[in-house]
């Protein structure tokens, strides 16, 4: 296990066309399967960092082909 030093000193790298939400291959990580979606038939996203980089709660997409840096399991 990394020590929470160490990771504070880490910084992530992401590649160039890397976005926090994107568009994503249906079947893998989505927002359908995430804890955070709070409103399945309006698409809505209850994680207060999504909602601040997305500018609102609103999942920009098809949540069965959307996710986010801050996806986690339901």
């Amino acid at each position: 296990m990394i020590s929470s030093e160490s990771q504070a000193k880490r910084k992530a790298t992401y590649p160039a066309d890397h976005q926090p939400g994107m568009k994503v291959p249906e079947g893998g990580s989505n927002c359908s399967k995430c804890e955070y979606l709070k409103d399945r038939s309006k698409g809505l996203c209850g994680n207060k960092y999504f909602v601040k980089w997305n500018g609102s709660d609103k999942i920009p997409g098809d949540i069965n082909s959307y996710c986010s840096d801050w996806f986690e399991s339901a």
